[in-house]
C-alpha cells in the first residue's frame, strides 16, 4: 500500500497553505435574519471608595446580555439599504458590595419585544424609525450602540494571508462593555492566525487584541477615566463572512474623583458574543 500522497494533493495542500483570503459581505440565504447574542460579565471585580479621608473596600459585578435579530431587505431603486432589527433582550444587572451593604439593579431597557425599521441613504448615516412609544433619551446609548454596530469595519478589503496583522476600531465593543470607554482613545488589532478546512466550510481563526485608556476632566474639578486590556479570538465562516464567534477577557480598570472624594473599581471582564443564521419569523 503505498502510503505517501501523491503529487496533486501535496500540490493542492501547498496552495490551500500559502493563498491569501479576501474578506466580503455577509452572505445569508432568502429568507434568513442573523440573531447576535452578546454576553459580558465582570466577576470577582474590586472597588475602593475615599470619601473625606476615609477609604472602604467592596466588590462588584456587572452583567450585560444583548439578544438582536437583524434583517436586512433589498436596497430600494435609489440605492437606500433597509432592514428591520428585532430586540428579545438588553438587559443590565449590577451588584455592589461595600462596607457590609449592597445593592442590587436590574435595567430592562424599553426597546426589548420592540422590532422597528432601519435604513440608510447611499450618502448618509443608519436611521432607526421607532414608534414614537419611548422616549429617545431613554434609549439615546442603545440607538447609538445599534448605529455602531451597524457601521463596523473590521477586515481590510485586501487579501491577507496567515500571520498577517491589521488594525480596526472595537467602538462596538467598548460600548457593550463599559460606558465609560466609549469617547476613550483606542488601539485595535486582529492577526489572521489559521484557517481551519472541513468537510462542510472554512473557518479563519483572527487573534484579537484591544487596549483603550481614556480620562474626562470636567469644569466643577471633577474627572473619569478608564483602561482596559482585551485579549482573544473571533472565527468567521469563510463561505457565509458570518463572523460566528467573539471571545474576549481582560481587565477593565475604572476611576472617578471630584472634591473629597473618589472612587477606583478593577474588573475582571469576559465577553462572549455569537451570530447564527435564522429563518424569519414572527416575534415571539
Amino acid at each position: 500500500m503505498n502510503l505517501l500522497p501523491s503529487a496533486a494533493t501535496l500540490l493542492a495542500l501547498v496552495s490551500s497553505v500559502s493563498a491569501g483570503i479576501t474578506f466580503g459581505p455577509v452572505r445569508g440565504q432568502p429568507g434568513e435574519s442573523v440573531r447576535l447574542v452578546t454576553h459580558s460579565e465582570t466577576a470577582g471585580g474590586t472597588i475602593e471608595r475615599t470619601i473625606a479621608g476615609q477609604t472602604s473596600k467592596g466588590t462588584i459585578s456587572i452583567i450585560r446580555d444583548r439578544e438582536l435579530v437583524w434583517t436586512f431587505r433589498a436596497p430600494a431603486a435609489d440605492g437606500t439599504r433597509r432592514g428591520m432589527v428585532r430586540i428579545p433582550k438588553i438587559t443590565t444587572s449590577s451588584s455592589v458590595a461595600i462596607s457590609g451593604k449592597e445593592e442590587k439593579s436590574t435595567d430592562r431597557s424599553p426597546l426589548t419585544g420592540k422590532m422597528f425599521a432601519m435604513s440608510k441613504s447611499p450618502t448618509g448615516d443608519w436611521k432607526f424609525e421607532l414608534d414614537g412609544s419611548i422616549p429617545l433619551t431613554r434609549v439615546r446609548q442603545e440607538i447609538e450602540e445599534l448605529t455602531v454596530y451597524l457601521k463596523r469595519d473590521w477586515y481590510p478589503a485586501r487579501e491577507v494571508n496567515v500571520g498577517d496583522s491589521w488594525e480596526f476600531d472595537p467602538a462596538w465593543v467598548k460600548m457593550i462593555i463599559e460606558k465609560d470607554l466609549s469617547k476613550a482613545q483606542t488601539i485595535g488589532t486582529m492577526r489572521l492566525r489559521q484557517i481551519r478546512h472541513a468537510e462542510t466550510r472554512q473557518i479563519a481563526v483572527i487573534d484579537v487584541t484591544i487596549r483603550s485608556t481614556g480620562t474626562d476632566f470636567r469644569a466643577d474639578g471633577s474627572e473619569s477615566g478608564a483602561s482596559v486590556e482585551l485579549t482573544g479570538q473571533v472565527t468567521v465562516n469563510l463561505d457565509t463572512m458570518l463572523d460566528e464567534s467573539l471571545e474576549l477577557s481582560g481587565t477593565i480598570i475604572s476611576s472617578s474623583s471630584k472634591p473629597g472624594e473618589s472612587s477606583k473599581a478593577k474588573l475582571p471582564v469576559r465577553l462572549v458574543a455569537t451570530k447564527s443564521f435564522i429563518k424569519d419569523g414572527p416575534m415571539p
